[in-house]
């Protein structure tokens, strides 16, 4: 497999004028982490980096190299624009490789059923794991071949992980169910219910509210 590389530019740009990097495109961030003796400022372009995550993620390790430098790290923290949904700055954590590092990573699907009146649920999309950096899949494969019936359900403890890696999700934990129809719709008109009688006690009380605030209006 092909080592992972991230190019980034050392950064001397700091504070609120890291905008004038996002207007070309780039991407303030700093490296950090106990192998290292102090933070280093650095940027990534912008569309490189988009690409890059999608593709790796939080738990995947790789080289990030900018000129004077390089260091094996993770994407620790990503913070997005929340209307353009677009990174505003990153957080690559340079982690001991000696040392076990506990990490999410995503979980993805296959052989999912398609069983007659039945919905397929998916309650997780993450597995908390434990493993030296280096060890730490990118992602853990749920097969969903088993579920064959209203009722079956996949646990955390049925994904199969790689040698050196712990979970630390508990393994009773249901990362899919498959559910009949019929259960699922009463489940939604009880919802559909109680949320309906919230609102009719809320209106309740404000009509309430409101007699007593205009009868102390009279009073005084």
């Amino acid at each position: 497999m092909a080592e992972l590389i991230l190019r980034a530019e050392p950064r001397t740009i700091l504070g609120k004028k890291v905008k004038q990097l996002r207007r070309v495109g780039r991407v303030p961030a700093v490296v950090y982490g106990p192998v290292l003796t102090e933070t280093v400022s650095v940027s990534v372009d912008a569309r490189e980096f988009d690409r890059f995550y999608l593709r790796a993620g939080h738990s995947t390790l790789f080289t990030l190299k900018w000129e004077g430098g390089e260091q094996p790290v993770v994407i620790r923290d990503v913070q997005m624009h929340p209307v353009r949904q677009t990174p505003l700055h990153v957080d690559f954590f340079a982690p001991n490789l000696r040392v076990v590092l506990t990490a999410s990573v995503p979980i993805t699907f296959s052989n999912e059923p398609d069983v007659t009146d039945t919905i397929l649920t998916h309650n997780m999309t993450e597995l908390q794991v434990s493993a030296l950096p280096a060890d730490i899949p990118q992602h853990v494969d749920a097969d969903l071949s088993g579920l064959v019936a209203a009722g079956d359900s996949f646990r955390a403890g049925d994904i199969v992980l790689p040698r050196g890696v712990e979970m630390i999700t508990p393994e009773d934990d249901v990362v899919a169910i498959l559910s009949g129809l019929a259960a699922v719709e009463e489940v939604e008109e009880t919802a559909a219910e109680e949320a309906a009688a919230e609102s009719e006690d809320g209106e309740t009380a404000d009509a309430d509210a409101g007699s007593d605030s205009s009868g102390e209006g009279g009073d005084s």
